[in-house]
């Protein structure tokens, strides 16, 4: 941490922050944890179109005659039929024992991307299984691998997250990385962020800081993310704690605190959401007015951008 950012609040309460800071990253995590992750439908739903995508398929689903689908997955062996039955059960009755059944079926002849909801089901929810029917951890991997293979950005972001949750116990960065790049080709939701938490909060390596920089604000504007937005207000509140070779800076840590604040409104994180409103109200109670000018004039061309990339 720099002086001249000691000098603008506290040092008590720029503790408190690098404690609420380092809580964000791993509560990130948490939530993107593999372990808490619900299975969605197979129609590449994990990207940033995926409420569209729900929502249409939901609608076509409850304007067929699903038993239709029933008769012909299990007479006359139709793939695709046993997907769309699958998917009725799963994403509008919300039968996950039916619809694993069915997905099952729809893997066994030919749709491979369904590996992801076999794999995904077995991983999530062992106890949904019986000892005649429950997979092992390395078999429900190799449904998710197949799905992969099929081009299933579903599987890519399940891979991803398995390799670097510790309740797995099969944490391998190197994996980790390596699908969460092919998810970002892929245009899974988070992935950006994602593999900046992984450089900076797993992996820790201080090298990859300005591409971490790169995918955060990649996925601030992308996404409205205020993880990103939280996290690029701690890199250029302690640059030198990240390893980055940045500027001073007060107007854009500010800026980036704004901008947290903003995009967090009205959600549940009570403790976050109280420092950041003390943190901005000891900044504009230090800050000259020219540079609080500046901060404030630099968090709306941030946010007009955001809202101009989601037109």
């Amino acid at each position: 941490m720099t002086n001249k950012i000691v000098t603008f609040a506290p040092i008590t309460f720029l503790l408190l922050f690098n404690v609420t800071i380092a809580y964000a990253f791993s509560h990130t995590i948490a939530i993107e944890s593999v372990a808490r992750s619900e299975p969605v439908s197979i129609a590449q739903f994990g990207t940033l179109d995926s409420e569209k995508e729900i929502t249409k398929l939901v609608r076509f689903l409850k304007s067929e005659d699903v038993e239709r689908f029933q008769k012909e997955c299990d007479n006359e062996h139709i793939a695709q039929s046993c997907y769309h039955y699958a998917s009725y059960y799963d994403l509008i009755v919300e039968d996950h024992k039916k619809s694993y059944l069915y997905y099952k079926k729809a893997f066994d002849l030919g749709i491979k991307q369904a590996g992801y909801f076999v794999g995904a089901l077995q991983i999530n929810y062992p106890e949904r299984f019986s000892a005649e029917n429950r997979l092992s951890t390395d078999e429900s991997i190799d449904y998710l691998e197949q799905a992969f293979e099929a081009g299933s950005p579903d599987a890519t972001r399940f891979l991803m997250m398995i390799y670097r949750d510790p309740e797995l116990n099969l944490t391998n960065y190197d994996k980790a990385e390596h699908y969460n790049k092919i998810a970002i080709e892929q245009n899974v939701r988070k992935s950006r962020v994602l593999l900046a938490y992984l450089y900076i909060d797993h992996i820790k390596d201080k090298s990859k800081i300005n591409q971490s920089i790169t995918l955060l604000n990649e996925d601030l504007m992308l996404e409205k993310n205020w993880e990103s937005s939280m996290a690029l207000f701690s890199i250029y509140l302690s640059p030198d704690e990240y390893g980055a070779s940045l500027d001073d800076d007060i107007a854009k840590v500010l800026a980036y605190a704004y901008i947290t604040n903003e995009l967090r409104a009205g959600r549940h994180e009570e403790e976050l959401n109280s420092v950041d409103k003390r943190f901005i109200a000891a900044m504009e109670k230090e800050l000259r007015p020219e540079m609080l000018k500046q901060a404030k004039a630099l968090y709306l061309e941030m946010m007009a951008q955001m809202n101009d990339a989601h037109q």
